[in-house]
């Protein structure tokens, strides 16, 4: 501003400032008279949105919390184990077990709706006998049920319940919540929860609204679900409105929508709960006039603020550089005495800019290592097209195309390799190694990108848009000319596995694996080899009988990796038995053992382990030093298995297995009894669903299945090693009656317990 006076513009920046201030004094009043409309509209709306806003925010809490409540009852009754169990078994008359079933089932469905604050009718649908049991309605054909067009339209998923307002179906006065009941498998029934929607509309009729304003609730369709009329529930939302509420860039307060000869205001608020939108409808016309007083009324106020305004001006300037002398005590005494503040200001502001640059050049130099990380991401299934998108852009990668391919190059003689290069010379070999591919791959007619997954492996992502025959002979020959250059630079050999072509971002992970297993064949057809899906159908050599052992094999490794021992026991026997029959010459079954103890490493590496401190020998040479299949087959299992499990137990058995393993102990301990869920699960420090759903993960079997086992085998030990009475027996396993026992007896073993001790007993 003072730019073009000399004398003025040596003044500092206080000074300045009030002068400033003082000039600008009669700008308010000037723009005070021609703004005085807009901003009394605008405070008025604003207002107004305000109050709508908390009305409905207060609404939707309200709402949103009743049916919770009663989507929590629905929750609760569906997964009620009674209910489960009498939906899976039917309602019988015949059947004693059903109908204990059936009586317990009743009696539940009154405790839920004893219990309830909300009154509530439920309807379960036993879809395997199609009946339909109501608290309202007693027994009924699934034909005869008052909601059955719901119920054919009805797709459960476990996911959440589906919440039907009133009047979406005909005669449908109340609200309902339907639920599946069930396993994630198998949905045995649905449940129907009828609500009355007197509680919803006594909500709605608690707020106070002005003149004609409309308070309602739509869904998603724009059909209203709640409304103070309610006439008005079922039918839809007025076109203008619901445009409103379709929109989603934010609304200007002052902007109405137009409906017949009137202007309406609308306020939304969208609910986190479900996909209703709570609306407030109010006449704009209702606005203007307090809008006008408030205009005449800043006229007024204008005369008297420009008469004062050079007090405030000069008040307001010394306010105004305060937070410049604050700011001024916190800066470093670099500054030099005769700088004005503004100037001190800058300076500093200037090596804030020096340090940002360096740090986005540090940021630059850490770019390499961030693209590598995120190409391993992508072979290994962490991005989606979209994300990986995003990705290619912000660190330009090389890769175009709409089909993509994989190549992994791996060192043969790995452990060589491992023990020969070391530290840093270990890193600058792969580095060597990748760049190797890099810039042959980069000659080539197509786009690529270069990264090491694993110590020893290099992956070379190929992208094309014409993925023909010509483009895979084309791989196939620039693999064989990186092994060809690697064995004459290095002292090693590689070998590539060429997986298929397929499209979008998404298939290179599946690529990758592909190429990996392909790397496999190795072990029949030798090392230094190109190795691709045609070339495996080619040759006469690999038969399905051979896959199978590799798939075998990696059974062997995945067992291992999920703690299961005895099945890795199984599956070693059966490629055993199965070598000698697939394989011709010692040299390849030394190679599959080889394979296998490596794979053991690598699952061991990945999860932070070595191998070969648990052995005090070479593994690898004692493989290689074998004479037999028979003396390999007998130190896996008696030397290699044994020390193996012992550690990898100790290191990897997880807290989930250790906790089944003490709630089995505890079971045991106190097998006399049977001990509740719920006291299994407070000893634990455990929810009664969660160790429901750890138990059965671990042990294959529910934990009150497990615990009737544990009680029949405690059982079984004492009818055949004792004389104790049959009653002596069921007392000490706390059943009720004798009788109870020998049911539960019979049901597990299929006779009685006095038949089982005498058939024990008189075995030859």
């Amino acid at each position: 501003m003072f730019g073009h006076l000399p004398l003025l513009g040596k003044l500092p920046f206080q000074k300045k400032l009030l002068l400033s201030s003082l000039l600008l004094s009669v700008l308010p009043v000037l723009l005070l008279g021609s703004a005085a409309s807009f901003v009394a509209s605008t405070s008025i709306q604003e207002e107004v949105n305000a109050k709508h806003e908390a009305t409905l925010r207060q609404i939707e809490l309200q709402v949103d919390s009743l049916l919770k409540r009663i989507d929590y009852m629905s929750i609760q009754i569906a997964g009620d184990l009674t209910i489960e169990k009498s939906v899976r078994l039917g309602i019988s008359m015949d059947d004693r077990e059903t109908l204990e079933t059936t009586l317990d089932m009743v009696d539940t469905i009154r405790k839920y709706r004893t219990l309830s604050d909300i009154p509530f009718n439920a309807y379960l649908v036993y879809s395997k006998f199609d009946l339909v049991y109501s608290n309202k309605d007693g027994l009924l054909q699934k034909q005869n049920f008052r909601y059955y067009d719901a119920l054919r339209q009805y797709e459960p998923k476990f996911t959440g319940s589906l919440f039907l307002p009133s009047n979406t179906y005909p005669n449908q006065s109340d609200f309902l919540i339907v639920r599946p009941i069930g396993n994630s498998s198998t949905v045995d029934g649905v449940l129907f929860l009828e609500a009355e929607p007197t509680r919803l509309y006594e909500l709605l009729q608690s707020v106070e609204m002005s003149g004609s304003s409309q308070l309602v609730a739509v869904d998603r369709t724009g059909r209203i679900v709640l409304s103070r009329q309610p006439q008005e529930i079922g039918t839809t939302l007025p076109a203008p409105f619901a445009k409103r509420l379709a929109q989603t860039e934010p609304v200007s307060p002052t902007d109405a929508v137009a409906y017949g000869e009137e202007r309406y205001h609308v306020s939304v608020q969208r609910s986190g709960y479900n996909d209703w939108t709570y609306v407030i409808i109010a006449p704009q016309g209702g606005l203007t006039a307090k809008a006008d007083l408030i205009r005449q009324v800043t006229w007024l106020m204008a005369g008297c603020l420009a008469l004062i305004w050079g007090l405030i001006a000069l008040l307001a300037s010394n306010r105004l550089y305060n937070p410049i002398r604050a700011l001024l005590q916190k800066l470093p005494s670099r500054a030099k005495p005769s700088q004005d503040g503004l100037q001190q200001l800058d300076a500093f502001m200037q090596q804030v800019m020096d340090t940002n640059r360096r740090l986005d050049n540090e940021l630059r130099e850490q770019a390499p290592q961030l693209r590598e990380n995120t190409l391993i991401k992508l072979l290994h299934g962490e991005w989606n097209d979209a994300e990986f998108a995003i990705k290619l852009q912000q660190y330009e990668l090389p890769l175009r195309g709409h089909a993509f391919g994989v190549c992994v190059f791996e060192v043969d003689a790995f452990m060589e390799f491992r023990t020969s290069y070391m530290g840093k010379d270990r890193s600058l070999m792969m580095y060597a190694l990748t760049k190797l591919v890099t810039e042959m791959a980069g000659a080539g007619p197509f786009s690529s990108v270069t990264v090491s997954p694993s110590l020893g492996q290099v992956a070379l992502i190929i992208g094309t848009d014409n993925p023909d025959a010509a483009f895979a002979s084309q791989v196939e020959q620039l693999c064989g000319r990186v092994r060809h250059k690697a064995k004459e630079l290095f002292r090693f050999t590689l070998t590539a596995g060429v997986s298929r072509v397929r499209p979008a971002y998404r298939g290179i992970h599946e690529s990758y694996m592909e190429a990996i297993d392909l790397l496999s064949f190795r072990l029949l057809l030798g090392n230094d080899l190109t190795i691709s899906h045609q070339a495996i159908e080619s040759l006469d050599t690999v038969k399905q009988s051979a896959r199978d052992l590799i798939k075998r094999q990696k059974t062997i490794v995945k067992r291992i990796a999920e703690g299961d021992m005895e099945a890795v026991y199984a599956e070693f026997d059966e490629m055993v038995r199965e070598i000698p029959h697939q394989l011709t010459g010692f040299k390849p079954v030394t190679g599959i053992f080889t394979n296998l103890v490596g794979e053991i490493d690598h699952l061991l590496e990945q999860l932070g382990f070595e191998l070969q401190p648990m052995f005090p020998y070479n593994v690898y040479a004692r493989v290689n030093e074998a004479e037999s299949l028979d003396q390999l087959k007998d130190w896996f299992k008696q030397q290699f298995f044994p020390a193996f499990r012992s550690h990898f137990e100790k290191l990897t058995v997880p807290s989930q297995t250790k906790i089944v393993q003490q709630v089995v102990e505890y079971i045991a301990n106190g097998a006399e009894g049977e001990p509740s869920l719920q006291e299994a699960a407070s000893r634990f420090g455990l929810s009664p669903s969660q160790l429901s759903r750890m138990f059965k993960e671990e042990m294959n079997v529910n934990f009150i299945d497990y615990c009737i086992e544990a009680r029949m085998s405690r059982a079984k030990e004492w009818l055949v090693h004792s004389d104790m009475p049959i009653k002596q027996i069921a007392d000490r396993l706390r059943y009720t009656t004798t009788q109870n026992f020998s049911r539960a007896f019979k049901q597990t073993t299929g006779m009685s317990p006095g038949q089982y001790r005498d058939s024990v007993r008189h075995q030859p």
